[in-house]
């Protein structure tokens, strides 16, 4: 079950990275730079959403 459970969250996580850098590709920056920056920012914009919506405390506690 914590095996479903853990594919089920990093689907989750995917898809949302996924979005998140697809809109940051539509930014028009030149530069190697912005790569490696916009890795970060999806990683912390995504992070930062389940926290602040209490989703990541919700899952723990209703799915795991």
């Amino acid at each position: 079950m914590k095996e479903r459970n853990l594919l089920l969250e990093s689907v989750v996580v995917g898809i949302t990275t996924l979005s998140i850098g697809s809109a940051l590709m539509l930014v028009p920056i030149e530069g190697i730079w912005f790569a490696y920056f916009g890795t970060f920012l999806i990683g912390f914009i995504a992070h930062y959403g389940f926290e602040f919506f209490g989703l990541n405390e919700w899952f723990c506690k209703e799915v795991m």
